[in-house]
């Protein structure tokens, strides 16, 4: 059911930004005069079409993983005298390069509305404080501190962790961080973050900005164990759920982050476990929310856990197979963001641009190698995405579509030949030089384009089957 639902709202996703993909290239088509002969859904063998009035076949096609939009092109077949006016390559260079670049733009559009859609229905956000504060990490030395909530990333100010882990990980490949943060105490300060070691995979994306020595706070995190698992090496030692970590190896864990980290850094080795065991009554269980612990009397015992080692290299690390005692947040912190129609505009149009720039950045320290290209998903991973957040709720499913749509409209922008960005270029090179470019240079051109567009689908879809 789970593959049937992702594979579901994928196709109502890929349906809903494609078709509106284009008809931007449609709508923009029959504004510069130019005849369209179809409009598809989809490509491949058409299963349905009807011709409408405006003699246009609109059509769906068997594959749901694109469409098209056919126009009267003299490079495709013959065309009349009397239709010649409205022949697309007999238009102005400006008027083809808009066609073209109507599809890119309608993508990002699309993602306006759907943003404003999910900020009018509400969604659910979480202020942007931090926790797990790793001693000695980088985030430690730059002075930050747990409960610290970050107000800025590099000058630009954020509302909830998804508008900071859009700005944070727009620097990875950086030198150095700025962070405006509030503390506990509510002190504001300037905090530097060295971020030169930072980088991104996608193997590890759960725990991000562990690298960095700190952690989004989603939860109140205690040093207490809340379940052990079967056949791991803590239920082989004796650990219990309820158990609180208070040292390993004689170092005092300050938090839950920190125990994790020690462990992680000790594949394979045997550690020395200190907890506080409280003496539950006979027939309670831990998780009674009746008891507190943390009032009940305890013993202090100590265990010799062997560690298992998991990955390889450089991402070997230690596990010990326990989970952490997590109870909700304040509703201060969590909060719900929902507006009015007109504050949602605006606060669409400052999240559509803050994804845009994200996605150009990505895709530059992409190429530059800043991010490790495992990074790149294909249509398994999308398809996942799409049946997660459509399950969590439909305002998580619009923001999905509305960040796909930008990627898509954006990595259509990309001066590559075969996508639209490339016939941009050959457009915008023709309005230079005031001539097309050679049929065979064109030929050779899309080839490569081609060629390229291949290699990139062949790794999405190989970081999908390894990774997801």
């Amino acid at each position: 059911m789970e593959i049937i639902r992702s594979l579901f709202f994928f196709l109502v996703a890929i349906i809903v930004l494609v078709g509106f993909h284009e008809f931007g290239h449609f709508i923009t088509a029959r504004l510069c005069g130019v005849k369209v002969l179809r409009f598809s859904l989809g490509f491949g063998k058409v299963i349905f079409a009807k011709t409408g009035s405006d003699g246009c076949e609109y059509a769906i096609s068997l594959i749901p993983l694109g469409g098209y939009v056919k126009m009267l092109d003299r490079r495709e077949g013959e065309v009349k005298d009397e239709e010649a006016a409205h022949e697309f390559t007999s238009q102005s260079v400006w008027k083809r390069l808009a066609i073209v670049a109507a599809g890119p733009v309608f993508n990002i559009i699309l993602a306006f509305f759907l943003y404003w859609a999910m900020y009018v229905m509400g969604v659910a956000a979480v202020k942007p404080y931090l926790t797990g504060i790793i001693q000695q990490s980088a985030a430690w030395e730059a002075g930050l501190r747990n409960d610290d909530l970050i107000l800025e990333v590099d000058g630009r100010e954020v509302a909830d962790w998804e508008d900071a882990i859009y700005e944070l990980i727009q620097h990875v490949g950086d030198e150095k961080l700025e962070l405006k943060v509030r503390s506990a105490s509510g002190i504001e300060a300037m905090r530097s973050l060295d971020i030169s070691g930072w980088s991104i995979h996608r193997d590890q994306m759960a725990n991000v900005f562990s690298q960095l020595g700190f952690n989004p706070k989603y939860f109140n995190i205690s040093n207490r164990i809340a379940a052990v698992m079967d056949d791991s090496p803590a239920r082989k030692a004796g650990l219990e759920a309820g158990d609180e970590i208070l040292s390993v190896d004689g170092r005092s864990m300050a938090s839950w982050y920190d125990f994790s980290d020690y462990v992680a850094k000790h594949p394979g080795a045997t550690v020395n476990v200190r907890v506080s065991r409280p003496l539950i009554p006979d027939g309670a269980k831990p998780d009674d929310n009746s008891l507190d612990l943390d009032a009940l009397p305890s013993d202090i015992m100590d265990f010799s856990v062997s560690l298992t080692s998991v990955g390889e290299g450089e991402k070997r690390r230690g596990q010990i197979g326990v989970a952490a005692w997590r109870t909700p947040l304040d509703k201060g912190v969590r909060f719900v963001r929902k507006y009015g129609p007109f504050e949602a505009a605006g606060k669409s149009l400052d999240k559509m641009v803050a994804v845009c720039r994200l996605t150009v950045v990505t895709i530059g320290k992409l190429i530059s190698g800043s991010i490790p290209a495992d990074n790149i998903s294909g249509p398994i991973a999308i398809a996942k995405s799409a049946g997660i957040t459509a399950e969590i709720g439909i305002e998580y499913f619009l923001g999905f579509m509305a960040l796909i749509s930008i990627n898509l409209g954006i990595m259509n922008l990309f001066p590559l030949p075969v996508l639209d960005g490339g016939h941009i270029m050959f457009y915008a090179i023709e309005a230079a030089v005031r001539r097309p470019l050679p049929d065979k240079v064109m030929q050779w051109l899309m080839y490569f384009g081609i060629f390229v567009l291949l290699l990139i689908m062949v790794l999405a879809v190989y970081n999908d089957l390894v990774y997801d």
